[in-house]
Formats: structure tokens, sequence, C-alpha cells
């Protein structure tokens, strides 16, 4: 029997329908097409995620709470009643308090770094984790390696994993120049030298061996001084060489100095340097294996050279491989509300995933005040930018607040002028944008208790056990009273009785966890949009309006539908239409009584492969699908002549309709550079629908330029 004979019917054997073997050039015969492949959706994507800072959360062993070393504040960083110092909070006591946190719903944890700090610096103590000086093991403030350990193990009993903040581009503020001046010298102004004297391009070695000799007194703007108490202070060894650090003062956060210059004086590390660069993966692949954690959570990402990035991620990927981890977690910290921009890291830097600042700012734009409509719907249509062969926006983690730019409460009760009903309606809202959108949704610790703050950075790091500092004891909470000298793990709140019927929710329907998220329809104040998994459609409405709102839209399952959360005020169903009123400031679910059933005959139309206006520097993919039915659909290239293909991406939602975005789309992109100029490339587009029928597009090609 010939191969194509056997394949087809194999295919008819399994339920397959293949459809549209269409030669769109001499290669692509049936016996070559490529094997359907599903969207990928990253490690994240079933999880929800608890951050927390390790000193706030709860005091297990207050014996540690001065590092065993006695003295004044300026000495062992404790001082209970400032908000700028270390309270106490250990992994004895976030041991304790793991079951709480799965009771929430929580499937992750994320803590703030656990390595040995520089105590006290800047006027301030370094409780928070960023200001490392031994990263090799756990400051004595939070307990010890065996505690730590424990820690992790009673966490995976649970089945919460432990995702750890790293720190790759600074450690403490321990160097300074005998000048005692700061500003940031620009490499155009005064270049880099050798050992010699000499000067060089740092571009052009860039990561290389042949990276030049340094020398401490000869090769930097202002030569970079130690104190003999502090010449050996850091860890590993290579930390304390003074020629791994870029030396050239302050970052102005812009230009070059966004990748050189010191983060608000902190020592910046010279991660061009192959030293630093081999240094850094042996020393984070260590702590997958020595502590077990089950994934990196990296501040500071953007300010570090994306060469780094290239080198440093899939070796630390590979460690996390080798010890049983293949679904290892990382997510870079990209402060930045810029989809594109922070879809690079993914695409072209090897991040798995990063922080999504865009669902920040247009997620709770769109909680906190009326109006915000198009800005979120314009975010979700370029959902498809995180698409790869590993990844999608479903592992990316979301989140509305946190521990530098300030709570969720905190950003709601400025926006409604401290009006008590409306600022638990709006978090309660918030909440739901949060846990019912795509991605990995993460819970600054302390926000299910109604904490509120008075701003970012210190000011929103209160204490969850009893607080000494008098100004959190008055201190405002969201459907609740001041706390008092009480325990926030005593005072139960409305958000944390919502947050826990929420993880019930989505324990119940994971397809409101890590479905497809398909827009159907927007309105003056509210959105609806479908959320599918393993042949089940649900409907997620959300209304930031603070009138009820109506708001009609088609599906694809013609069905009955089943209230599952919240109160529509009327629900009209009427075949693939349904029309919804929507309370004031509220969000509805419904899930259909009935599996999903295509309604039309599949096919798919490959456009010409070509650049797009928003991606300039990427080669967009695009396929239309006629019908409305659930479609996922792959793309895949190959060099021309070549016989197999290369997976590039799925997507499995059409873009919404804007007024700048023709609805109906499925997208991915692509680097172009993977290839040599010049190089011509075919592209197919592979759909398959959910009775898993497959239909093939004809192939494409597209002569790569740049």
């Amino acid at each position: 029997m010939a191969p194509v004979v056997r394949r087809f019917i194999a295919a008819i054997a399994a339920g397959a329908l293949i459809s549209g073997f269409l030669l769109g050039s001499p290669s692509s015969s049936a016996e070559n097409l490529p094997t359907f492949t599903p969207i990928a959706r990253g490690a994240l994507a079933e999880d929800s995620i608890y951050f927390v800072m390790t000193d706030r959360f709860a005091n297990g062993n207050p014996k540690n709470d001065n590092a065993f070393v006695p003295g004044v504040r300026e000495i062992n960083g404790l001082d209970k009643s400032d908000i700028g110092y270390w309270h106490g909070g250990d992994f004895v006591g976030l041991t304790e308090k793991l079951p709480y946190i799965k009771g929430l719903g929580f499937s992750a944890i994320w803590i703030t770094p656990p390595v040995v700090q520089n105590w006290v610096q800047m006027g301030s103590a370094a409780y928070h984790g960023y200001w490392g000086t031994d990263f090799t093991t756990v400051d004595p403030h939070l307990g010890t390696e065996a505690e730590f350990k424990a820690m992790i193990a009673r966490a995976h009993e649970l089945g919460l994993k432990v995702i750890v903040d790293i720190v790759v581009n600074h450690t403490a503020d321990i160097i300074y120049n005998s000048y005692g001046m700061y500003g940031y010298a620009s490499m155009n102004l005064v270049p880099y030298k050798d050992y010699r004297g000499k000067e060089f391009d740092l571009l052009k070695f860039v990561g290389k061996k042949t990276f030049p000799k340094l020398d401490a007194k000869k090769s930097f703007p202002r030569p970079p001084v130690v104190s003999k108490a502090n010449k050996n202070i850091k860890k590993p060894a290579f930390l304390n060489d003074l020629t791994n650090y870029h030396n050239r003062g302050d970052s102005t956060f812009s230009g070059e100095s966004s990748f050189y210059g010191d983060f608000f004086g902190l020592d910046d590390l010279f991660t061009e340097k192959p030293q630093v660069i081999d240094g850094m993966i042996k020393l984070w692949s260590s702590w997958i294996t020595k502590f077990d954690i089950d994934g990196y959570r990296i501040d500071t990402a953007k300010h570090v050279n994306p060469e780094f990035w290239s080198a440093f991620m899939p070796k630390i990927m590979a460690a996390a491989k080798a010890a049983g981890k293949p679904n290892f977690a990382v997510y870079g910290e990209v402060y930045d509300a810029n989809p594109y921009y922070l879809s690079t890291f993914v695409q072209d830097q090897s991040f798995p995933s990063v922080l999504d600042f865009a669902f920040q700012r247009h997620g709770l734009g769109f909680a906190k005040t009326d109006g915000q409509v198009p800005r979120l719907i314009d975010m979700f249509n370029q959902d498809d930018l995180y698409t790869t062969s590993t990844q999608s926006v479903y592992g990316i983690p979301t989140f509305m607040g946190n521990h530098d730019m300030g709570r969720t409460g905190y950003f709601i009760y400025s926006a409604t002028y401290g009006d008590d009903d409306l600022t638990l309606q709006r978090s309660k809202l918030a909440n739901e944008v949060l846990f019912f959108s795509r991605g990995a949704p993460v819970l600054y610790y302390g926000d299910e208790k109604g904490m509120v703050g008075s701003g970012g950075d210190k000011s929103a790091r209160q204490d969850m056990f009893p607080t000494e500092v008098s100004e959190w004891q008055s201190e405002y909470r969201i459907g609740t009273s001041p706390i008092g000298t009480k325990s926030a793990f005593d005072v139960s709140t409305p958000l944390e009785k919502q947050i826990t019927t929420i993880g019930n929710l989505i324990k119940s329907n994971p397809a409101l966890r890590s479905g497809t998220q398909q827009l159907r329809a927007t309105s003056r104040s509210a959105i609806a949009m479908s959320r599918y998994l393993d042949g089940q459609e649900y409907v997620v409405i959300f209304n930031s309006g603070e009138s009820d709102e109506p708001i009609e839209f088609s599906v694809s399952t013609d069905s009955t539908w089943e209230t599952i959360y919240g109160t529509p005020k009327s629900l009209q169903v009427t075949g693939k239409k349904i029309k919804v009123l929507v309370p004031a400031i509220s969000s509805v679910i419904l899930k259909a009584t009935k599996k999903l059933s295509p309604s039309a005959k599949l096919s798919v139309n490959l456009a010409p492969v070509d650049y797009d206006f928003a991606t300039p520097n990427w080669l967009s993919l695009r396929a239309t699908v006629p019908g409305d039915d659930f479609v996922e659909v792959n793309f895949q290239i190959r060099k021309k002549g070549a016989t197999k293909w290369s997976n590039i991406g799925t997507a499995d939602r059409r873009t919404f309709e804007t007024s700048d975005v023709a609805g109906g789309l499925f997208r991915v992109f692509t680097q172009p550079r993977k290839f040599p100029s010049g190089t011509t490339i075919e592209a197919i587009a592979i759909a398959k629908n959910s009775a898993g029928e497959i239909a093939f597009s004809k192939v494409r090609t597209f002569k790569i330029s740049y």
C-alpha cells in the first residue's frame, strides 16, 4: 500500500477528516504535509499565583528576627515599627500558612528573593530581598537552608509550586568611586578600555570568549573602589571582581544607561562579559537542584542586554529539565505597558514568559473606572504577539497591583474618591477581571484582606501578622475595619470570601483558567468573551459601568445556558444569539449545557506572508476560517526545497474587529532573521475544529529581505 493511502486511511480511522491537499508548490504534496500541532499554553497556564513578601507575611520563629545579631537597627536591620526595616517574617511562618494559601484556591507561590542581603544601606533595610550580597544561600533573617527546604517540601505536599524571585542585573550597593561622582558617563564620551588602556567597542565583544581583559584602574570612567571590609563580601567569588560591573554611574533609565547604569545606585553587573554570563548560569542552575524550586521570576529583566538572555535562558531551562522539571516556569519583570515591547522578550530574547504590565494598566483601568473598554479590547487583540511554538498568552502572569507600584486597593480607592461601597464593588470587579481573563493571575499578599496602603514601594508592604507600625494599624481597609493590633489572618473579609469562591469555581471549571479566550462583543461599558476547553464553551461578561448594561453577541454553541457566576438582570437565548442585561459593576458567567459541534465546513486560507506594520521586525502569518466555530490554526514554515517543516505557533482565536484591525484573523508572528536574507521560505496553515477535523491551506512562498 502506498504511503499516502496508508496515511489517509489512518487519519479516517482516527476520526480526523483531512481536506484541502492543495498544491501551492511542487513540494507541497500530501506525502510531506506537516502534522497539526496544538497551541502551547506554557508552564503557568493552569496556575494562579500568590505573591508573598516573606519578611511581612508570617513570623514563625521570633528568634531569627535580628538574624541572631544583637544591636541597633543600623547593624541588624530590625525595626518592626518602621516600614523600611525588617519585621520578622520567615520561612517557618510561611510554611505554617501554606494551607491558608492553598485554601484560597492558589496553585503556586512566588516569594521575594531569599538570598543574603546587605542588611542596611541608603537609610533603609533590605527586607525586600533585592540588595543581595551572598547569592549562594538564604538570609538568616528569614531562616536556615533547612527551613527553606522544609517550606518547599510542604508546598509540594499541598500541590503548590514555589517560584523564587532572582536578580541578575545588580547586587547590593557596595562599590563606590574615589571621585564621589555618580552621574552616568556615556560610552560615546568615555569608551571602555582594556587592561593596557586601549579603547575598544563593547558591542563587538558582547558574550565572546575574546572579550578584552579589563583593569579596575584603567578600564572605567571612574575607577571603582570597595572598602577593605567588603572586599570579599559577595558570593559567588566572581561577584567580588570589580571589573565584572559596568561602573558607569547611575542609570537615567533611557538610552544606553538603561542597560549599563546602576539601578538606583545598585552595583550593575557587566552582563556582556563571559565570566558573568557563565557565573550566573552556574549559580541559578544550582538553585534548581539544591532547593527543588519550580520557577524563577526575574527582577529588572529589561535592564539586562538581550545577548545575556539568549545565552542564559536555554541553559537554565536545560538545567531544570535535567533536574526533572521540564515545565520550569520563568517570567521576567519588564516594566512596560506596550504588548509589542513585552512580547519581544518572548519572541527575540528566549524568555518563556513576562509579567503582563499591559494587563496591569488596562485591566485595572477597566475595573477602577468606566469608559475603558476600547483600551482593554485593543490589548486583548494583541495577545497573539506572545504565541510561539512553546508559549502563548495563557502562560503570561497577569496582575493588578504589586510591591513596587502599589496595591490594587490603593489604585481603586484613589479612583473612587474614598467611596466605601464603590471601592468594594470595583475591587471585586478587579478580582473577576484578573481571575476570569486569560493568563496566570497573580494576587499580591494582603489584597484579599482589603489592604490599601498609601502608595507604592514601602507603603505597599504591610504586615500580615500583628503590626507594630502605627500608621498601618489605623490604615483604611476595604470592606472591613482598620486592623489595629490584630493579625490579618484572624479577620475574615468580603474580598477573601470572593477569592475563595472564585478559586472553587475555577477548580470545577478549568476553562475559566486555561481555556481559549475569544472576544465576542463590547458595549459602552461591557465586554463579552467565550472561554473554551475540551469542547465546552463558557461566556464571561464584565460590566464596569455604574448602571445595568445590555450586551448582545453570538456564540459557537447552539445550546441552553446556565448561570454559574453572578446574577444577570435578564437573559435571552435564541439559537446562537445571546442577550444579557448585566448589573452595574459586576460580572456574569454562563455555561453551555451542550458540547461544541462544528456547524460549517472546515477550510482555511493563508494570506500572503509579509511584514506587519505594527511589528516591523517580524513576519506576520495570517489565516481566515469561514464561520464562527471554535478552531485552532497551526502555522508552520520551512526553507524552500527542504522537506522538514518547523512549527511557528498556533492561534486558537480570531482577532476581534476594531476600528484599526479587521476581525476574523488567526495570526502568529515569527522572526525572519532566523534565516539569511534572500532565503525563500514556504508557509502553510493547518486548521483543526472541535470535532478533530483537519484542513490545510495552500502553501505560500516569501523571500526574506532585511
